[in-house]
């Protein structure tokens, strides 16, 4: 999956505006002309960055602060869909990537059931139509959600993300993520590239408390996503670099972009897998 290649656009989150503009392989352009060096990022819509439209807005500008950015992201873009680009794309890759991983919904899009056609409602060739006419876009959206069972526009509420985690086996979790992750870093060897990998914890480690606009951490809940992270990946020769997302206590409803799924950029803060796993 990717964003319409080599265009300029603005996307409507809310009541606010964002504006766009990708390069030929539908990459996120984010730039600072004081910055000569160039960074390549892939994942989700969690990096690309809902809530910004300059550089110095993206959480990733904290770490890679003297970097230009090229992200290859795009809603329901899972994990195995960036190594399928990596594969397919090698001439265009530089030395040292960034793969990160949204474990709020990467987690289930690396089981054997995720598909990403039950989740994607726009072929290659519509994204430039539907630039030329937003109307479009609409009627293939009515179209996916008559005839493909699968297709849906919303997403479970926080409970019910953490009823589906809990009561799902957490083996079976343990064995996609370390599948999943060998064979990133195979792809890397393969490759001959270096990945610095980056995980942003969940949304729904958090309670919603609607009378007082918080979010509440669910300790015990986070303490097993929190496992499953430090168990399933570790460090190897190609990526030798693993940042996780901290999670403080409490937040404000606010601190969520528009759709309540995916955490603003400037309340992200990493902190290395030795000092995070190792305690």
């Amino acid at each position: 999956m990717h964003l319409p290649q080599s265009e300029s656009f603005c996307v409507k989150q809310g009541k606010n505006k964002y504006e766009y503009q990708t390069d030929n392989y539908g990459g996120r352009i984010l730039y600072n002309n004081e910055a000569n060096n160039k960074i390549q990022v892939f994942g989700d819509s969690q990096v690309l960055g809902l809530d910004v439209d300059k550089i110095d807005k993206h959480y990733l500008n904290t770490l890679y602060k003297k970097s230009n950015f090229i992200i290859y992201a795009a809603p329901n873009n899972g994990p195995y869909e960036v190594i399928n680009f990596l594969n397919e794309n090698k001439k265009i890759l530089q030395k040292k990537i960034i793969v990160t991983f949204n474990f709020s919904t990467d987690l289930y899009r690396i089981s054997n059931s995720w598909s990403p056609e039950n989740f994607v409602a726009l072929k290659d060739y519509e994204l430039d139509e539907i630039l030329e006419n937003p109307f479009k876009y609409r009627l293939i959206i009515f179209k996916n959600l008559l005839l493909n069972k699968n297709f849906t526009l919303s997403r479970y509420d926080n409970k019910k993300m953490q009823d589906l985690f809990l009561n799902s086996d957490q083996d079976e979790f343990y064995n996609n993520l370390t599948k999943y992750f060998n064979e990133l870093s195979e792809t890397a060897t393969n490759i001959g590239i270096e990945i610095d990998f980056i995980v942003t914890h969940p949304y729904w480690v958090y309670s919603i408390e609607k009378k007082n606009n918080k979010l509440l951490l669910e300790k015990k809940l986070n303490d097993k996503v929190e496992k499953l992270i430090c168990n399933s990946f570790k460090s190897t020769k190609k990526i030798s670099k693993i940042l996780i997302s901290q999670v403080p206590e409490t937040l404000q409803l606010n601190d969520f972009t528009f759709d309540k799924r995916h955490l603003k950029s400037k309340k992200i803060q990493f902190i290395n897998y030795i000092d995070f796993c190792i305690k």
